[in-house]
């Protein structure tokens, strides 16, 4: 049964195949959208996004998917759900332990 769990969990784990440069320092396990990522403390959610392939990150008020524009906290391209709270800007949230980051959400669609 141990091994059908750990089959299980490595499915849902999402691998780090587009850094630009590879990763170093010390790691954390955090998850965007319901899938385990390999994170380094004190890096930025669009980096870890970047590195799992996730371009399509934010939902405006009108429904619309964007990604990042700027990377640099002025645009509002990249806003996602951390810990259920909604427009947390991806390029300037740094990684904490246990975050759960969500992509495509939108406050207005929750009721919020």
């Amino acid at each position: 049964m141990d091994q059908y769990v750990e089959l299980m969990e490595h499915n849902r784990k999402l691998d780090r195949k587009q850094d630009i440069v590879p990763p170093s320092g010390q790691f954390t396990q955090v998850w965007i959208d319901d899938q385990k990522v390999d994170a380094v403390l004190g890096e930025s959610i669009l980096s870890v996004l970047f590195a799992v392939g996730k371009n399509e990150i934010a939902q405006n008020d009108h429904a619309k998917i964007t990604g990042a524009y700027c990377g640099m906290g002025i645009c509002h391209c990249c806003n996602v759900q951390v810990n259920d709270k909604h427009k947390m800007k991806a390029c300037q949230t740094l990684i904490e332990p246990g975050m759960r980051i969500n992509t495509q959400k939108n406050r207005l669609e929750e009721g919020f």
